[in-house]
């Protein structure tokens, strides 16, 4: 590439783009088209839905997170709406392929120093940007050289495939008869506790895992050693103060946002990961101007399997999980 002629295109001489349309997840329907959003995990992925009629569909299209994950860029080679936090972009004239978006997406990334939560990547601020790009003898952007480069990358990738013994298909559950239950409280069905503020000057680097507010790398700051061993909490669930939601089945300390839920003779691993899925269903009620709180820990419900006794099926729970394709590897 040292030998490759590069300039600088103005964004809108070689792409166009159209933001997406809010739709809040409230209102989202269960479907096959997959709903992109502003977030840095699984190629921007939040849901699959029904798309309302304003929405657009979109394919063979790369999208660019505005806000949220500020500056990430992905490609989707198959059908997707935007959210509005997302912008959707195309090469002008040309074909889209996943080798030429994969030659792309380094170079839209180096943008992202610029922007951040207070400054997001609007219409205005992306139609102003520059992209540098391979130049033909034309001094035009010479998409046969990065495709071609992407190409000879390709067969360096590996693909280790993963062997599991669960073979069946997933299975949708019939939830007619689930009952809501509070998370915590009186007659709630987790005891409740909640980390302690250590701010950044007072840590001190050690092998305890610090968790605190975020949903990338699961909340995991830095490990630390400013916690004795027997102060730590031990497994549990935890909810930050977005409502982002993780089982634990270490030791860890926690700073003040976040809370532990634990039900010491029934919570395990696949049953954890069943009520992580639960819990998060909640998520729109949060964010950071109304942040999840101790208050609506004690109020908040949410529906689960039950017995004929009318009490959480634990054992329901926990064989779902296990018989999920790979669960046998969790």
């Amino acid at each position: 590439m040292k030998n490759k002629e590069y300039k600088y295109f103005d964004f809108l001489e070689v792409f166009d783009y159209q933001r997406g349309r809010r739709l809040i997840t409230q209102n989202q329907i269960s479907g096959d088209i997959a709903y992109i959003s502003s977030t840095a995990l699984n190629n921007g992925l939040d849901n699959f839905i029904v798309p309302p009629d304003y929405m657009v569909v979109y394919k063979n299209k790369l999208t660019l997170s505005n806000s949220g994950s500020v500056g990430y860029l992905f490609y989707h080679d198959y059908k997707f709406v935007a959210s509005d936090h997302v912008t959707v972009i195309w090469i002008k004239n040309k074909e889209l392929n996943k080798y030429i978006a994969a030659f792309l997406k380094p170079i839209f990334e180096k943008i992202k120093y610029r922007y951040n939560f207070g400054r997001e990547i609007s219409n205005n601020r992306i139609e102003k940007e520059k992209i540098y790009l391979p130049v033909d003898n034309n001094s035009n952007p010479d998409w046969v050289y990065m495709e071609e480069y992407a190409k000879l990358l390709e067969p360096q990738i590996k693909f280790k495939e993963i062997q599991t013994k669960n073979k069946r298909k997933y299975q949708a559950i019939d939830m007619s008869s689930w009952k809501e239950f509070t998370l915590c409280g009186k007659n709630g069905l987790f005891d409740y506790q909640h980390g302690n503020r250590l701010v950044i000057p007072q840590r001190i680097i050690g092998e305890i895992p610090l968790i605190t507010a975020g949903e990338i790398n699961q909340g995991y700051a830095q490990s630390i050693s400013n916690y004795e061993e027997e102060n730590c909490f031990k497994a549990g669930v935890t909810i930050d103060m977005f409502s982002n939601c993780f089982y634990r089945n270490f030791s860890f300390a926690a700073d003040d946002n976040i809370y532990i839920f634990n039900n010491p003779q029934k919570l395990n691993k696949y049953i954890g990961l069943f009520l992580v899925t639960i819990i998060e269903k909640q998520k729109y009620k949060y964010g950071y101007g109304r942040q999840f709180r101790k208050d609506d820990a004690e109020r908040n419900k949410i529906l689960l399997p039950v017995t004929s006794e009318g009490l959480p099926d634990w054992q329901f729970m926990e064989n779902y999980i296990k018989n999920l394709p790979y669960g046998d590897l969790i």
